[in-house]
């Protein structure tokens, strides 16, 4: 009799007991089917409860889309442990700061990851072991971290599953957010949370064992993850494709593997319709595609729908802070909803409420507040930050939107300064520091901006200390402190910037600005047309 998940990697080990020789990941020329994958999974969380492992702490997993993280990701969480996801573009200052903060235990690296990891040895605290995929090649790690091949150790680790204990309101996962100070924090997301989102997107995505999705986006990313899960909750195929940058290759992928299914982001979206030939192909596999990760344009969207006539599209709505999935829009309504977010998901109760806690009227713009079992428990050791979007009431989003009388929402705005660029999260405020470190900026603001193909461009306003401030200096001294993706892609020198009597910088009459000029680049590309 099939086992009824409630722990996150049950997901896994109940598939592999009903689906043992289907194909779990398909990656290039390799595959490994769900009995492989759980037995990969156990060897690690053998291995890592060999090296001392206890229950809850921190493991650090910082590997590209590969079944090296699959097997790191379901042995940790076998182990019972906590996974600690580390996106793969940051840089040895952030990886140091992540680990430090939530006082990771150990780190697993996978190949093409070592080198940013090496710098960040020195400071770490916590750390007691660090497994690394294949060789070792991290000289001069401190003496009290211990380095291991994961891939030899888990040979000699035994294939059944440990049994530690776990119970559904554990954590199972960390998964770092900038906050609005700037600093990274770390949503936890418990065992429960995560397997109510994955079930409930399951059930709306109609998802079963004859599945097969083309991931492309990270399984770092709340949003990848969910992706993985859920198929895996299925019983379905995941085939990994790491070569988005070459889009026609991705599609060739597609239709070479039989996928039916496809999860972007809206700048994935921008780039199959604008830099590949996705309209012109058949997808006689596909059956659905899914955009989450920021608001895509009504135009995209409604670009998207007449490139695949004949698929299901789902627009959905989310949070990190929610395990993934907040509303969906039911792909055979999408027509009467674009410009919307849809419904809440399965067990997910979404309001737009007034700043004083009161529910608004249909129509009435409020914040947006969800509550669920799918909500965080918090930011790991940050109770003020906790406290400023948590209470009574529910997870507060920082989105501005409201209910129509259907009962789909909108979002009108957002209440939080932060940036959504692509698949990532970004905070001005660490930008606007970074660019102050240069000898002659003098003041600095930075604001997203509409973009069809990152959702928001990154644009920074600098006033210099004088005229030799030169752009394209700023930009490649701030490649040099900030990943790629958090780089500017435009900057403005000004003599001033808008302030309040205060004299606090006011970034809304920026954002105007270039909201009206992109107004007036859309008139004039429509009168020439």
């Amino acid at each position: 009799m099939a086992m009824t998940p409630f722990l996150l990697h049950h997901f896994l080990q109940q598939s592999a007991q009903c689906y043992p020789e289907r194909w779990c990941l398909i990656e290039e020329n390799d595959r490994a089917t769900y009995a492989d994958v759980l037995s990969g999974a156990c060897r690690i969380a053998n291995s890592l409860l060999h090296y001392g492992l206890q229950k809850g702490d921190r493991v650090a997993l910082m590997a590209y889309n590969s079944r090296f993280f699959v097997e790191s990701y379901f042995g940790v969480l076998m182990a019972g442990g906590v996974v600690v996801a580390i996106n793969t573009a940051a840089d040895a200052r952030m990886i140091g700061v992540l680990l430090n903060d939530c006082s990771a235990r150990m780190l697993i690296v996978g190949h093409g990851s070592q080198r940013a990891v090496r710098g960040a040895l020195a400071d770490m605290v916590a750390l007691e072991v660090l497994f690394v995929e294949g060789p070792l090649r991290l000289k001069g790690a401190p003496a009290h971290i211990r380095g291991l091949d994961l891939l030899a150790e888990r040979e000699l680790a035994a294939t059944s599953p440990p049994n530690v204990g776990l119970i559904d309101q554990d954590l199972a996962c960390i998964i770092y957010t900038s906050g609005s100070t700037g600093r990274p924090r770390g949503a936890m997301l418990t065992h429960l949370g995560c397997v109510s989102n994955t079930r409930a997107v399951q059930r709306y995505l109609r998802l079963t064992v004859d599945d097969s999705v083309l991931a492309v986006l990270p399984f770092y990313y709340i949003y990848g993850k969910s992706v993985l899960d859920t198929h895996v909750a299925s019983g379905a195929t995941v085939v990994i494709e790491n070569r988005f940058l070459y889009p026609q290759l991705a599609l060739d992928t597609l239709e070479a593997q039989g996928c039916t299914g496809f999860s972007g982001v809206p700048s994935s979206f921008a780039i199959l319709l604008n830099r590949s030939n996705f309209a012109e192909r058949k997808f006689s596999t596909l059956r659905y595609v899914t955009q989450a990760g920021g608001a895509m344009s009504p135009a995209l969207t409604r670009r998207l729908m007449e490139a695949i006539p004949d698929k299901e599209v789902f627009v959905m709505y989310g949070a990190t802070e929610a395990s993934g999935r907040l509303t969906y829009v039911p792909s055979n309504d999408l027509h009467n909803a674009i410009g919307t977010i849809g419904r809440a998901i399965d067990n997910v109760d979404l309001r737009a409420l007034r700043a004083d806690g009161t529910v608004c009227d249909v129509g009435e713009e409020g914040e947006l507040v969800a509550r669920g079992s799918c909500i965080m428990k918090g930011y790991w050791g940050d109770p003020g930050e906790t406290a400023a979007v948590l209470d009574g009431n529910g997870y507060h989003t920082g989105d501005l939107g409201m209910q129509r009388e259907d009962g789909y929402f909108t979002v009108v705005g957002r209440s939080k300064d932060m940036i959504k660029s692509a698949a990532h999260r970004i905070s001005p405020k660490e930008i606007e520091e970074a660019i102050l470190e240069h000898p002659m900026a003098h003041e600095a603001a930075v604001i997203g901006i509409p973009d069809e193909f990152l959702g928001e461009s990154i644009k920074a306003f600098v006033v210099a200390k004088d005229a030799s401030l030169d752009v394209d200096e700023l930009t490649a001294f701030l490649g040099k402190r900030l990943p790629s993706y958090k780089v500017p892609q435009s900057i403005e020198v000004r003599d001033a910037l808008p302030k309040n009597p205060s004299g606090k910088i006011m970034k809304q009459p920026l954002r105007e600005e270039e909201r009206v000029k992109a107004a007036g680049r859309n008139r004039e590309d429509h009168d020439a047309a």
